[in-house]
């Protein structure tokens, strides 16, 4: 080469680039392989999400979903992910009772929290019942008057409920992966008796 002239290195320029971006893909994808990823079971929840019973429904959601959030980030759940389902039963019999049936009809619906109310437990429980799905029905004795206003103790007294029913569930959960390895609707309701 004379002096003077300049050598040509964009090929080499972008063969370094190319080997660096491939590196860096290999390197994420070796990050998150699919075998990683944890595998998600749902507890359903039925509770009134609309009409003269929301209240309640807005009440003992917020607190299961802090119980789940504390057993997902607790590591006891041994490479499994619990997600929230949660269907509205408007504080109707027959409305909890098609609820039930929908929640026992995926495989992956594991127990269900709730009802709350006499009418609507006594709808859904035979229903999952028969479906082999565990529940803890949350039991609310003062409701309201038709048209009447929540009761804001009787509110906080059902979260309270709710989130005991759920850490109760989800350490029945944990018992089950400890003696099983692997969650069932069967080994749920064993540990939960």
């Amino acid at each position: 080469m004379e002096k003077g002239q300049k050598r040509d290195f964009t090929f080499m320029g972008h063969a370094s680039r190319l080997t660096l971006l491939l590196g860096l893909c290999a390197l994420l994808a070796a990050c998150a392989l699919p075998g990683d990823a944890a595998i998600v079971i749902k507890i359903g929840v039925i509770a009134p999400f609309e009409g003269a019973g929301r209240p309640l429904g807005y009440a003992v959601l917020p607190a299961i979903k802090a119980a789940v959030a504390e057993a997902n980030a607790g590591g006891e759940l041994r490479g499994y992910r619990v997600a929230v389902v949660a269907f509205n039963d408007d504080m109707f019999g027959p409305a909890a009772a098609a609820q039930a049936e929908a929640l026992a009809l995926d495989p992956d619906v594991l127990a269900v929290l709730g009802p709350w109310t006499d009418a609507t437990i006594a709808a859904a429980a035979p229903v999952l019942a028969r479906a082999g799905v565990r529940h803890i029905a949350g039991h609310v004795e003062a409701l309201p008057a038709a048209g009447g206003r929540w009761d804001d103790v009787v509110l906080s007294a059902a979260a309270v409920r709710a989130g005991e029913d759920a850490r109760r569930l989800l350490r029945g959960l944990a018992e089950d992966l400890r003696q099983h390895g692997r969650p069932s609707r069967d080994g749920l309701a064993t540990a939960l008796r």
